[in-house]
């Protein structure tokens, strides 16, 4: 009975996933407005181009901004300003309901499941780049691009997709291991979780932020935190 349960839940699962994928594919990414360094990374490629206005974007790619950098996005007919040093899939520029959030937080959970080979990830520790003063190609540390996709991910809460938000940042901690000890961010999405009303995935968010060294303001908010949503839960 469990097995037809999980079963038919993974189905549910696959379904969204390609309902996302078929969505994606008919919208389209343009270009409005640059300024700086801001490069993109299409699909398969190895290099980043630069991002000129006007342009369409693919969904399977990266955009990438340098310091002092932005770039403005029109996202079938809305805005979205993407500012400086972040990194984002332009996949995850798009709205999602709680309900959606909800199984890509569950299809996260099953990837992150241990595996019985004890084997880790080893693809996931770098991303290509284009290494302008050599014009070769180069490896940029796993918690650079890392951190620049953790802004990227605020990025998209601060323009109102704060699921897709939360889903990029979890895929970026599962992807590049380090940026799970940044507390100030584990805290900026454990916080998104706690005002969408998901009481029990924030509480399980901030009871792992609590094993990380906090500073004391830090601390006080996570255990505060903490002890309300064990009060909500309780009485629900």
């Amino acid at each position: 009975m469990l097995h037809k349960i999980k079963s038919g839940f993974i189905i549910q699962i696959l379904s969204i996933v390609l309902v996302f994928a078929a969505s994606m594919s008919a919208q389209q990414i343009q270009v409005n407005k640059v300024a700086g360094d801001v490069k993109y990374l299409s699909g398969t490629s190895e290099v980043w181009a630069k991002v000129k206005k006007g342009e369409a974007l693919r969904t399977d790619g990266y955009i990438s901004t340098g310091k002092n950098s932005s770039v403005h996005l029109n996202h079938s007919g809305e805005l979205i300003t993407i500012g400086e040093l972040s990194a984002v899939s332009i996949s995850s520029i798009k709205k999602m309901t709680t309900d959606e959030l909800l199984l890509a937080l569950a299809m996260e959970d099953m990837i992150n499941a241990p595996k019985s080979n004890g084997k880790e990830n080893s693809g996931n520790t770098a991303v290509y780049g284009e290494d302008e003063s050599k014009n070769k190609i180069t490896k940029l540390g796993a918690n650079d691009f890392g951190i620049k996709r953790l802004n990227g991910a605020m990025q998209l809460a601060e323009n109102g997709l704060s699921e897709s938000s939360v889903v990029f940042a979890k895929e970026t901690y599962r992807k590049y291991p380090e940026t799970k000890k940044v507390a100030s961010y584990r805290i900026f999405f454990a916080d998104i979780l706690y005002d969408k009303g998901l009481y029990a995935e924030a509480l399980g968010e901030y009871l792992e932020i609590q094993k990380l060294e906090l500073s004391k303001e830090q601390k006080n908010k996570v255990d505060s935190s903490i002890n309300t949503l064990n009060k909500i839960l309780l009485n629900d």
